[in-house]
């Protein structure tokens, strides 16, 4: 393969979509959303590590997403974290509801405008990728796949029209392994399509912490098998003799015992240990082989049209105003601070309602603006740069700096927008902060923010108080989360 000949070019990140046949993707009866596949590798691999990363040390160009134009869209085949990272940092709103908080914070410290676009190579189709992804995803340096993933990938390439001799003879496998991966994922495909309780599927559907080699082991056996009433037939293919109700009831019990633990690769260890287990099942839970039937992984996979259809709305009715928040802070907003008197002023000034209590919330505001800061600062290393250039300038007048000093919140504040602290690389809040800190005569501004504290005759209201706080908020969404001390 000639990889000189892929186009590169740079795209906006908004218009590459994320790969639903993604190994790292659980198999599902329906289609996912782009939303649902951002909240699966969320979850699931690290996405948050990358964004912090990125925010971190910037976005490095030298390793190219590879994309793949299919029916008029561009979809990328390698670098699926790295877009759900860069899409997150972009617009954190997409994130998990528990998760957007982190993803606002790491937005709000880096140039947004910087990673609007990335440079991509277009592969002419997602065959040519294959040998790509085997040999990144067989490295320990990369996030490699579990074997269910592995298995997913093959499955994907037979599904797009390659033969398992092709495959063998393309990428050098031998086609019995081929074949023990194929029959691992349609016997784990058949697993996730099972009615489980909501805690054991949740466990099954994850490819990373289901133990797909406990589950190859079990049905290894020729013992097994047969207690499942299946065989397996030409190639890939699994085929049910019984009923396939009564195969499904035995799969339930070895996928839900596998799922929680309470059989593993050790207990099925030999045939004697298989048997054992095997025997260990009620009644109620064995198949009844004598209900004779037939039907093929295929079959049971099979989704009904119904599941297909799309529903298609015939308006959209008319948005209500989100109505506004009694206390200051919105409930969008969390505190992941590991410090109680922090998060105790957060939780108040998110429920004392502002409109009565004006004077209270200007107090508890600007504290829980100087108390965040501080902890943040001190948590990142950078308070302790305050202190030693503040020693630094007291030794060139031969002062002695008292060893309990603190920075003010101007101090802080004004330290945040230095070109030394890399905390905030966002040129329009670093603007905003700046002209907080510097301009006196302003009414969004640090000296009318003390004047609510300290002088008796300037009252805040609710308007001006809403309006500190959306002035403030892409700072809070930084300082409210702990430090990121690497």
């Amino acid at each position: 393969m000639d990889y000189t000949k892929w186009e590169e070019k740079q795209i906006s990140v908004n218009n590459i979509l994320l790969d639903s046949h993604n190994p790292r993707i659980p198999p599902d009866l329906g289609p996912r959303d782009q939303r649902s596949l951002l909240a699966v590798l969320v979850e699931h691999d690290k996405v948050e590590e990358l964004a912090r990363n990125i925010a971190r040390n910037g976005y490095f160009p030298t390793e190219s997403l590879i994309v793949v134009r299919e029916n008029g869209n561009t979809t990328v085949i390698e670098g699926n974290r790295r877009l759900a990272a860069l899409k997150l940092l972009i617009a954190p709103e997409a994130a998990p509801e528990d998760q957007k908080s982190k993803f606002r914070s790491l937005s709000n410290r880096i140039d947004i405008s910087k990673i609007k676009k990335v440079k991509v190579v277009v592969a002419p189709n997602r065959e040519a990728v294959a040998p790509i992804l085997m040999s990144r995803h067989t490295s320990p340096q990369i996030e490699a796949w579990k074997p269910i993933m592995k298995a997913a990938f093959y499955y994907r390439l037979l599904q797009d029209g390659i033969t398992i001799e092709d495959l063998s003879h393309e990428y050098n496998i031998a086609e019995p392994e081929i074949i023990r991966y194929l029959r691992m994922y349609k016997m784990y495909q058949i697993a996730c399509s099972l009615a489980l309780p909501d805690d054991v599927a949740k466990i099954v559907s994850n490819p990373r912490e289901f133990s797909a080699t406990t589950l190859e082991r079990y049905y290894g056996y020729n013992i097994a098998r047969e207690f499942l009433g299946i065989s397996f037939g030409e190639g890939a293919d699994i085929v049910g003799s019984i009923d396939k109700d009564e195969f499904k009831k035995g799969y339930k019990k070895v996928i839900t015992d596998i799922a929680t633990g309470k059989v593993d690769s050790r207990v099925l260890g030999n045939t004697q240990n298989a048997q054992k287990y095997i025997d260990s099942f009620s009644e109620q839970e064995s198949p009844d082989l004598s209900k004779k039937g037939y039907f093929t992984s295929d079959t049971l996979l099979e989704t009904p049209h119904d599941a297909t259809k799309i529903t298609v709305r015939q308006g959209k009715a008319a948005k209500k105003p989100k109505p506004k928040p009694k206390g200051l802070i919105p409930n969008h907003i969390s505190c992941d601070v590991y410090n109680q008197r922090i998060n105790d002023v957060f939780n108040e000034l998110k429920t004392l309602p502002v409109a009565k209590y004006p004077n209270a919330t200007a107090v508890l505001f600007r504290s829980l603006l100087e108390m965040a800061l501080t902890h943040y600062l001190a948590g990142s290393g950078e308070l302790n740069v305050i202190i030693e250039a503040e020693r630094q300038k007291r030794e060139k007048k031969n002062q002695t700096l008292e060893s309990d000093w603190q920075p003010s919140l101007k101090r802080m504040l004004t330290h945040l927008t230095s070109q030394t602290c890399r905390i905030i690389q966002n040129p329009n809040l670093i603007k905003v902060l700046k002209k907080f800190t510097s301009e006196k005569e302003e009414l969004l501004s640090h000296d009318s923010l003390n004047y609510f504290v300290h002088n008796q005759f300037y009252s805040p209201n609710e308007e001006s108080l809403r309006r500190f706080w959306g002035q403030l908020e892409a700072l809070f969404q930084i300082i409210l989360v702990e430090p990121d001390t690497k």
